[in-house]
């Protein structure tokens, strides 16, 4: 029970970190990103050339590019969080690797000893009451 609890833990955990650290990157570049800038109005120009070329008017091209724009900035911040998440877990595991010499391994025979149980032996249930 406590693996399953943990494992549920830790992988909520994990999941809000992702999201979190995702909008705090997307924040961060899409502050940098103007259409002042000389290599995001190079891309812009090429994507709207590129939608213009498929038949789409110059309004939607331009849209088109600018939903790219921002396509292209979701990806990188969603990449970036995903570095920082394993980045994350890995210095958990790390720490996790001292402590395990202090971890006591339980077999299943001698839990069924303990109990005074032969292992192998099953009990079984009760027939239902009518």
């Amino acid at each position: 029970m406590v693996r399953n609890v943990g494992g549920s833990v830790g992988v909520a955990v994990a999941t809000m970190f992702l999201v979190r650290r995702s909008q705090e990157h997307q924040s961060t570049l899409v502050s940098h990103v103007s259409v002042w800038d000389h290599d995001t109005a190079r891309r812009l120009k090429e994507w709207t050339g590129h939608f213009a070329a498929q038949g789409a008017d110059t309004f939607t091209a331009s849209r088109r590019a600018m939903a790219m724009l921002y396509r292209t900035t979701t990806e990188q911040a969603q990449l970036m969080a995903f570095v920082d998440d394993y980045w994350l877990i890995a210095m958990v595991f790390i720490a996790v690797v001292p402590l395990i010499p202090l971890m006591k391994r339980v077999r299943t025979e001698q839990n069924e000893r303990a109990r005074g149980e032969s292992p192998g032996r099953v009990e079984a249930l009760p027939a239902p009451e009518d």
